[in-house]
């Protein structure tokens, strides 16, 4: 994470004679260190100072336990439950494709620019695209005709394989989690991969779990 600029606390310097700071390892009590990185990468340091609240972070991180989990999970349970563990041969949706290709563009000039903040909320929105597939094609539910399950599955594999490899720097633990859960090699974290789909036929790993809950009482900074 890049930082020029003041993390403060209550729109305060971080001071030791004021004890108003918190550490990491405060922070990791209670929180994994990608929950802390992704938080810290939002804050946009390298630009402006900004303000370290606990609840703000709270709320970060539920959010990834949540919408971002749902992204990253469901297309690996559908396989298994539907599809006898394999990402299955389908057609692409040129919806998905289209926007990957801008994707993949934005990333590569925000990434050489340090613009974390931007990129990982334009990121958050192409994660919503597996959310969007399964609501409309239910490759989860054998009620609905099977070609459109296919290709919805199938579109949503190219979509996590590209989330997993736009987040790898912000949060490497979990997305290597993913990466296992999905079988890829452990090289699939460059930048040319991203555009590449999963093959039709490739066995699936278990599912994991990814980003945690968030934990009820709040994290003690004292």
């Amino acid at each position: 994470v890049v930082g020029c600029y003041h993390l403060k606390v209550d729109g305060e310097k971080m001071s030791k004679s004021r004890g108003n700071f918190v550490t990491a390892d405060q922070l990791l009590d209670d929180f994994s260190a990608d929950q802390v990185r992704y938080f810290l990468a939002l804050s946009n340091l390298q630009e402006k100072a900004a303000n370290f609240d606990l609840d703000a972070f709270r709320d970060r991180n539920r959010f990834l336990a949540g919408p971002i989990n749902a992204a990253l999970e469901r297309p690996i349970s559908a396989a298994h439950s539907k599809f006898d563990g394999m990402v299955p041969d389908g057609v692409l949706n040129e919806k998905v494709a289209a926007t990957t290709v801008k994707m993949a563009q934005r990333y590569v000039k925000a990434m050489s620019r340090a613009e974390y903040s931007t990129l990982l909320y334009e990121i958050e929105t192409y994660a919503r695209q597996i959310n969007s597939l399964f609501t409309q094609f239910k490759p989860h539910d054998d009620r609905h005709p099977e070609e459109t399950r296919r290709n919805g599955l199938y579109s949503a594999f190219y979509v996590l394989k590209t989330l997993m490899i736009m987040l790898y720097p912000f949060v490497p633990d979990t997305m290597d989690r993913v990466r296992q859960s999905l079988r890829l090699p452990a090289d699939v974290f460059r930048v040319d991969e991203i555009g590449v789909p999963i093959p039709a036929g490739h066995r699936l790993g278990a599912k994991q779990a990814f980003f945690p809950a968030v934990p009820q009482k709040p994290a003690e900074l004292d």
